[in-house]
C-alpha cells in the first residue's frame, strides 16, 4: 500500500509540470498509467494539506458559464519539497506487493479445467491493460522510467500468465 509520502510525491510531481483543476487531476489519478491509487476524497485532503503548508496554491477560475473551479499550482516551496521527496524516495527500495500472487500460489487446489477458463478471463483483462500502454512511444517510455517499469511488469505478467495457461492445458 502506498504511503502518504508517496501520494504527496505524486501530486506534487503532477503539479510540477502544469497546473490542474480538481476534475483534471482526478481523471489523471484514475488512469492506468499512474503507479499508485489515490481516491478523490483522499486527493482533496492531501491537496488541502499541501495548500496549508504553502506547497501549492489553489485559486478559483471560471470559464464561460461553468461553475468556478479550483486550479492547483505548485509553489517554489512545493518544488523544493518535491525535489527532496524525489531524492529520498529514489534511494529507497520497497518490495512490490502482489496480492494476485496469493491465488496463483494455490492454483493447484483447482483442476486445470476449472483454472484455465479463469486464467483466460484474467488474461483478457491483462491484455486490456496492456492495450492502454500501446499508445506510449519508446521516447515517452525512455523519458519516464517509472512508466516503462510499469509497462514491462505488465508485459512480464502477461507472458508468465500465458505460460501458466499453456502448462495447465497440457495437464488436461
Amino acid at each position: 500500500m502506498s504511503s502518504l509520502r508517496d501520494k504527496r510525491l505524486l501530486l506534487l510531481g503532477i503539479l510540477s509540470t502544469h497546473s490542474l483543476h480538481g476534475y483534471e487531476l482526478n481523471e489523471l489519478l484514475k488512469s492506468d498509467v499512474v503507479a499508485i491509487r489515490i481516491g478523490k476524497a483522499n486527493a482533496y485532503q492531501i491537496l488541502a494539506k499541501l495548500e496549508r503548508e504553502g506547497l501549492i496554491t489553489g485559486h478559483e477560475e471560471q470559464v464561460d458559464k461553468r461553475p468556478p473551479r479550483t486550479v492547483y499550482t505548485i509553489t517554489d516551496a512545493g518544488r523544493a519539497s518535491f525535489a527532496q521527496l524525489v531524492q529520498a524516495r529514489l534511494a529507497e527500495y520497497q518490495p512490490l506487493e502482489y496480492p494476485d500472487g496469493i491465488s496463483l500460489n494455490f492454483i493447484d487446489v483447482l483442476t486445470p479445467d476449472v483454472a484455465v477458463p479463469l486464467l483466460e478471463q484474467r488474461a483478457q483483462r491483462l491484455a486490456a491493460r496492456c492495450a492502454t500502454f500501446a499508445g506510449f512511444s519508446d521516447d515517452i517510455r525512455a523519458s519516464h522510467p517509472g512508466l516503462d517499469f510499469l509497462v514491462r511488469m505488465t508485459e512480464l505478467e502477461q507472458s508468465m500468465l500465458q505460460e501458466l495457461i499453456e502448462k495447465l492445458k497440457k495437464e488436461t
